[in-house]
């Protein structure tokens, strides 16, 4: 089974039918589903996934009694999450070098520790790094 690290930008598109590159990150998950496809992340996916359904609820973009419905969802996927304490300095590596923050340094890291790509639909994180990072990919080219 192939494996490859999401980072949220690529997780909220399941939960917000308006996104951009939305049928992209759905095959994602119908190939996760049908256990195609091994999905890592950072342990603090599960942050910035709720936080970013928070924000999307605040601007109109789920429903309020939908909201409870995408996080119920998100945890029953159970995607393969790692704790920073193992990847921790590859991130360090990354802040600096990419001038990222530590939550985009650290699905960097991940990648790299697992040797697997990083699909992102994070225009800024991408286009920092897409020049010497062939294993980043940008959602739209997946």
């Amino acid at each position: 089974m192939k494996g490859v690290v999401l980072d949220a930008s690529v997780i909220l598109k399941w939960f917000l039918f308006d996104a951009t590159y939305g049928q992209k990150a759905f095959d994602l998950l119908h190939r996760f589903i049908a256990r195609e496809l091994n999905i890592l992340s950072p342990s603090l996916l599960e942050y910035e996934v709720i936080n970013g359904l928070i924000i999307a609820q605040k601007r109109g973009r789920i429903k309020d009694e939908k909201i409870h419905m995408a996080i119920e969802g998100f945890f029953d996927l159970q995607i393969d999450l790692r704790d920073l304490s193992h990847f921790y300095q590859g991130s360090l590596k990354y802040c600096v070098v990419y001038n990222r923050s530590l939550y985009d340094a650290s699905y960097l890291a991940l990648a790299e520790a697992e040797g697997i790509p990083l699909i992102t639909a994070d225009e800024g994180l991408y286009n920092a790094v897409k020049k010497n990072l062939k294993w980043v990919k940008w959602i739209g080219e997946v």
